[in-house]
Parts: structure tokens; sequence; C-alpha cells
């Protein structure tokens, strides 16, 4: 029933730009389609195109009518490629069947995670403890960019497109630790939050070095993709279409790195040591498949 719903509420919204009669006026070299009023209906040469999901909106008309249930108003969410980190769709119109067309997303994050801790102190207050605060903090980075190139064919509002891209892909993570009681000769186990749920202190806290930088290492994909799909225009510049595409992924992983400290009673003082994450080696993975299986509808404007 949602499905026809959903189909229902599209041809309402569309229904003034469906209503219109095409027009096809001949020139010497190509037939161009046109609206009642005149204006091209597909994409011409010079006009650049921007690509969105139109799942969002087809999901709030066809929830619009249950009263209660995910009713949140519909955002842009942009089409996805094989790796899901592609954020923005661009094509650019060379002519009537070729288009140049670029995929990209650059996206930087910080978390930081915040634990109140009890102060050592040498001579501590019962009546009024201190307290102070341990930080960590994770920074993600992810960089894709896809280029591509794209023939398209057809005469009436239904186009066919197809063709290959190359991905670029880039992706980092690192922790780093700031912590609130520092190590020294009158605290070489101060107490500690180790992010994992527990406080350690006393011999729990000796035991262990504690963390104050980790690189989980780096992974970068090299790829080529293959697509086919469709295109409808639902009006003048504007097209409801999705693809689907076969994908040749090359992963490769780079060496983490973690950097500790513990308290070297042999020189008083505080001790780094650095340890390797996946000391095997590098990681490398090759591998095929076929993407967007889910059917994602994409919406796409030309200016």
């Amino acid at each position: 029933m949602k499905k026809y719903l959903t189909f229902a509420i599209l041809v309402l919204v569309s229904f003034d730009i469906l209503a219109q009669e095409d027009a096809v006026s001949n020139t010497t070299e190509t037939i161009v389609l046109k609206s009642k009023k005149g204006i091209p209906i597909l994409p011409e040469a010079g006009e650049w195109g921007l690509g969105i999901s139109a799942n969002p909106f087809l999901n709030y008309g066809g929830n619009f009518f249950n009263g209660n249930t995910n009713n949140n108003s519909p955002s842009f969410a942009f089409p996805t490629n094989p790796t899901n980190n592609i954020a923005l769709f661009g094509k650019y119109v060379v002519d009537a069947h070729t288009a140049y067309r670029v995929r990209f997303n650059a996206t930087v994050n910080t978390t930081v995670d915040k634990a109140v801790i009890a102060q050592n102190e040498i001579t501590p207050d019962p009546f009024f403890p201190a307290f102070t605060e341990d930080f960590r903090k994770t920074n993600r980075q992810t960089v894709v960019v896809a280029a591509g190139y794209e023939k398209r064919r057809g005469k009436s509002r239904v186009q066919g497109v197809y063709g290959g891209e190359l991905v670029i892909g880039y992706t980092g993570i690192n922790q780093s630790y700031e912590y609130g009681n520092p190590m020294s000769q009158d605290f070489n186990a101060p107490i500690t939050n180790n992010f994992g749920g527990n406080i350690l202190q006393g011999s729990s806290a000796a035991a262990v070095q504690r963390k104050i930088d980790e690189k989980f290492g780096s992974i970068l994909t090299v790829g080529a993709r293959g697509f086919i799909g469709v295109e409808y225009f639902i009006g003048p510049k504007v097209s409801l279409g999705g693809e689907f595409g076969y994908s040749l992924a090359f992963n490769n992983s780079t060496r983490g790195l973690i950097t500790s400290e513990r308290w070297n009673p042999s020189t008083n003082s505080v001790l780094e040591t650095k340890t390797d994450i996946n000391n095997n080696g590098y990681f490398t993975f090759v591998g095929t498949s076929l993407d967007n299986l889910s059917g994602s509808i994409n919406l796409l404007f030309y200016f």
C-alpha cells in the first residue's frame, strides 16, 4: 500500500509538469524535445547537473498519511558510489550524448570523550576531595573523489546512461589522550581512566602503559567502476534516475602506531614506548563487487 501512496504523491507533485505536451522541433542535426512552452527538456551542451537522492522525499510522501510514523521532514542526501562515501554528484554536459561527471566528499570530524576522576594529592582533604579530567580525542578523515565519462542515448524523456569512472579514496583515524594526573616521582601510577569503562589506580595503574597517541593506519582505495542506468525527465532539466555499477577496487592499509607512557624507576622519569599495529605487515585487498542493489532513486537538476 505504501508503494502506491508514494507513487500517487509523486504523480501529484509533478502533475503540472507532466501535463505539458512535448513539442518536437526538427533541426538539420538533431531533434530537440521541448515542453509546451518551448523550453528544451533534455540537458544541453555547456550545462551543469547536480544530483541528490530522491528517497527522503518519496519516503516522506509515502509516510505523510500514516499520522505518526517516520514523519521527519526530507533532507538532501547525495547518491553514493561503491565506497559509500560520495556526497556530491555533479555533471558537465559536453553535448546531447556525452557528459563528464564527478563525485566528491571530504569529511573531517573530531569526537572528544571526557572522564572525571579523583585528583592525586599528597595530602588529600577527606571532606573536600579534588577532581580532574581525562580526555580522549578521536579524529577521522575521509576524502573520496570519483571522476567519470558518461554517454547517453534516447530521443524521448527516457534516457539511457552508461560509462565508467575512476575512484580514489583515503581514510585515516587517530586518537590522542590527555590526562589530568601526570606521572611523577610522587605518583608514578596515577589515577587514570582507560576509556574502557574502568578507572585504573594503585597496582592496576602501575601494571599498564597508558596510551598518549594511537594511529590506526590509513586506508588508500583506488578503483574503476562501470555503470549503466536510466533517467526519466519529469520536466525541463529535471529528471529521476538510477544506476547500477560494477567495481574493481584495490585497498591498501598502512601500519598503525601506538605511543604509550610508563614510569621508569631506574631513571625516575617518564618513558615513552612505540608499538606497531598490524605487525604482520601491510593489508592489501583486491576485489570486485556489484553496487547499488538497493535501487536508490536519484533526482537530478540541470542548469
